[in-house]
């Protein structure tokens, strides 16, 4: 190493065939940093597949061979360390936290080959990072997979210049909201600085203010109540040097519960779950019963204008809903019409490219009701349905009825709308006598983004026409299920393994659009 005292951090998970999982080069590691030798290289699995980790504290002019190497080259040269060289595509600087730094220039690179890794190696990956270099990838998505220059090299990792505080009147016992603040140069300080000061009360900007702070000063500002702070401080070249972005602990919500008798239960649940562990098992036959009361500590602020606030709020929101993916519809024509409105707005081709609808119950009726009225004529439609012999608008029996559903998909494509019909696939499944699937779906892929996934509270056959509709968005591990399962529904399997479908119809015949 050279003598320059200032050493990097250098930490690159990869796999074969120099896959990159993740990697980061910290410019101005702590003083006195040490890494043992089991921690300079080693290998961890993520579902049978194998990951190598190297770490190295380098000096200023191996750091700078790294990063040279990313920038001009787009290669992460692991070679003096013992690893592969590796590929790397777009980059992308930005201002970022981590590692005990907030708002530092920060450079990346994506890697052009990731590990092959299952979806739960994927997911022991995450864990895996988090743990071992506090980075949560669910927040940083786009960082995975990627190499992160962090810091430029001329950046010191120090003490902030600034800092911050609030000071209370310790005359009252009454929390309140504080209207001052005080800053401080520390003796990191050696020059001047611009402050910039933005203050919060509610979500609401509230005060903002530029003030030059010289080398050991202190100031005090009079400002109004806040309950969130944003500092940004600048050097002299006017370069962003320190962030800081907190909201203050001014409402504390408690619970206590009493604990009451443990309740015994032996029913079917109960008996049903006996074979599958003490864990389930105890969740399933015992009930800890408890009586929770509610309390608070808040900060007083205008009383008045909060009071008046929520209630004005509450009105607006009754009045005037925030619009959402959510969507209600009242029984009734109107609203049924509504419904395949808001269907077009969906699956508008220039939104998505394609959509599935799944419903057991979606007849012949319900494809002249609701295709005949599709807007877009380039979006790929899938419907999944479970018709048996009884026909879902007149709960008649109708052992023919799949030979008229046949019968409407080709006028539909001969005389109605062939357009849309050539973009139709329908498929029907049957679990022997009985539906193959109960609840209604549906799922639509964005030519940008993630797929959504809508809940739907009624068949559309006749829709609103006859209950009230409700379509709501599943959100996160719901949605990324539900997808899951109506991928398979599409493809003729029940991933749930609650029915063993099969396909007894299938248009078009050859599934060519």
């Amino acid at each position: 190493m050279t003598k320059t005292g200032r050493r990097h951090w250098l930490w690159v998970a990869f796999g074969i065939e120099a896959t990159l999982l993740y990697g980061c080069l910290v410019h101005s590691a702590e003083l006195g940093a040490v890494i043992p030798d089991n921690e300079k290289r080693k290998t961890a699995r993520f579902d049978g597949t194998d990951v190598e980790i190297i770490q190295a504290l380098l000096d200023s002019e191996e750091a700078q061979q790294i990063g040279d190497a990313v920038r001009t080259q787009s290669t992460l040269d692991l070679s003096r360390q013992g690893g592969p060289r590796i590929a790397l595509g777009g980059s992308r600087h930005r201002l970022a936290d981590g590692f005990g730094r907030r708002s530092r220039p920060m450079e990346t690179y994506v890697g052009t080959d990731h590990p092959p890794l299952s979806d739960h190696g994927w997911t022991q990956a995450l864990n895996f990072l988090k743990e071992m270099i506090g980075l949560d990838f669910r927040r940083l998505p786009d960082r995975l997979g990627a190499f992160d220059i962090y810091d430029v090299p001329e950046a010191d990792g120090g003490d902030p210049p600034i800092d911050f505080s609030v000071e209370r009147d310790r005359s009252t016992e009454t929390l309140t909201y504080p209207e001052q603040f005080v800053l401080r140069a520390t003796r990191k300080a050696d020059d001047d600085y611009a402050v910039h000061l933005e203050l919060e009360l509610g979500q609401e900007p509230v005060f903002s203010k530029l003030i030059t702070m010289h080398p050991s000063a202190m100031v005090q500002v009079e400002a109004v109540p806040f309950d969130h702070y944003r500092m940004s401080v600048f050097n002299r070249s006017g370069m962003l040097v320190q962030f800081e972005e907190h909201s203050l602990l001014l409402h504390i919500n408690l619970n206590i519960s009493a604990m009451g008798p443990t309740l015994a239960i032996n029913d079917t649940l109960a008996r049903s779950a006996q074979g599958l562990g003490p864990e389930l098992r105890n969740s399933a036959s015992k009930v800890r019963t408890r009586s929770t009361s509610r309390s608070k500590i808040t900060a007083e602020n205008d009383a008045a204008f909060e009071a008046h606030r929520t209630k004005m709020r509450a009105l607006a929101h009754r009045l005037v809903p925030p619009s959402g993916s959510d969507r209600w519809f009242h029984r009734g024509i109107a609203d049924e019409v509504g419904v395949i409105a808001h269907f077009n707005v969906l699956l508008d081709g220039a939104r998505v490219s394609a959509g599935t609808i799944v419903d057991p119950y979606f007849g012949i009726d319900t494809l002249k009701r609701v295709i005949s009225r599709l807007e877009s004529l380039d979006v790929d439609l899938t419907v999944v349905t479970s018709l048996i012999e009884t026909d879902p608008e007149t709960n008649d029996p109708n052992a023919s009825l799949l030979d008229e559903l046949e019968t409407v998909l080709r006028d539909l494509r001969g005389n109605g709308i062939p357009n849309a019909a050539r973009k139709l696939r329908v498929r029907n499944l049957v679990d022997g006598p009985r539906q193959a699937f109960h609840d209604r779906y549906l799922l639509l892929t964005p030519h940008e983004g993630e797929r959504e996934v809508y809940l739907l509270s009624n068949s559309l056959n006749r829709m609103a026409g006859k209950w009230p509709f409700c379509m709501s968005k599943l959100e996160g591990g719901a949605a990324r299920d539900a997808a899951l399962y109506i991928d398979g529904l599409a493809n003729g399997r029940d991933i749930s393994g609650s029915t063993q479908p099969t396909t007894n119809f299938q248009w078009p015949y050859d599934d060519a659009r």
